[in-house]
């Protein structure tokens, strides 16, 4: 595998959402968030994903759609790679590269072992990129400011969840950095799009 391609594929693993307004005060208690957020499991995300790893950097621009039953990611000018979609659902996840190569895996984070060689809880990136740790996973070191997550430990990775916003009512983050022992991947975030109420 390519550089690039092997590039393209960690940017991918970063990735497994109303717009951006101006910032405001917190939830009254964390708990009070929490239920706000884990209640959305509709919701859209652009941004922009980077990704810092030994002997290797890059960007990309990102589209993520998630719904209850399934999710949409699309990376798009990863280091001259075109477009690369990620689609999961029950039946596991399916990579899909500029070239329309696919690999098939039921579970996304065994798909990415094997392809690239480490490994990331996937599942949890959809809790992650919305400041909220994965309900199924231990939490170590949570730092709370004003009822928002600004920090958690989870699988060997450190989340830092920032720069809130006031989308539809929910604060959400426009930046979520994630901190591990083989990379450090930031997702900013430009527009969050959420169902209507």
């Amino acid at each position: 595998m390519t550089p690039g391609r092997l590039l393209g594929g960690l940017l991918v693993l970063a990735l497994l959402g109303g717009c951006v307004q101006q910032p405001r005060q917190g939830p009254a208690d964390w708990q009070t968030h929490l239920n706000a957020v884990s209640a959305q499991t509709r919701w859209d995300l652009q941004g922009k994903i980077g990704l810092r790893a030994p002997g290797r950097a890059g960007s990309a621009f990102l589209s993520w759609n998630q719904t209850p039953e399934n999710y949409r990611l699309v990376l798009s000018g990863a280091l001259g790679l075109g477009r690369l979609v990620l689609d999961g659902d029950a039946s596991g996840v399916t990579w899909q590269d500029k070239d329309g190569a696919t690999r098939h895996h039921p579970d996304p984070s065994v798909l990415i072992a094997k392809a690239w060689g480490w490994t990331v809880p996937v599942n949890a990136l959809r809790y992650w990129v919305r400041g909220i740790p994965d309900p199924s996973l231990p939490v170590d070191d949570q730092v709370l400011e004003h009822g928002l997550s600004t920090r958690f430990r989870q699988s060997g990775w450190t989340v830092a969840p920032e720069n809130y916003s006031d989308v539809g009512g929910i604060s959400l983050p426009g930046r979520v950095r994630l901190n591990g022992e083989t990379a450090a991947i930031t997702v900013s975030i430009s527009r969050w799009t959420l169902p209507p109420a």
